[in-house]
């Protein structure tokens, strides 16, 4: 006797929509399950669901449009490698940060 939630019949698909009754409420996205996302995407919040933005193209930067991440056109001129970044409080060049991300 397979599992079928004791109620018989065939089990809706389990998406965690807080939005639907018994459907599990939100889902930890920190790092503990798999997806159908494609290589590379990130996903962020419309504020009621998660979203998936595909990865862009190497010409382009992450940027905000209307609230949500987009991939944009980098303005001429760009970063280059003597740029001073700071991140989590470190503060390295452009090329040492992209050393440690290789």
């Amino acid at each position: 006797m397979g599992f079928n939630g004791g109620g018989g019949g065939q089990l809706l698909n389990h998406e965690h929509d807080g939005t639907l009754v018994a459907d599990g409420g939100p889902l930890d996205f920190k790092n503990i399950t798999q997806s159908s996302m494609s290589t590379g995407s990130i996903t962020f919040s419309d504020g009621a669901h998660l979203q998936e933005r595909t990865i862009g193209a190497a010409t382009e930067i992450l940027t905000v449009a209307g609230g949500v991440p987009t991939w944009a056109a980098a303005a001429a001129g760009g970063a280059t490698c003597s740029d001073v970044l700071v991140v989590g409080g470190q503060s390295r060049t452009l090329c040492t940060w992209l050393a440690i991300a290789a």
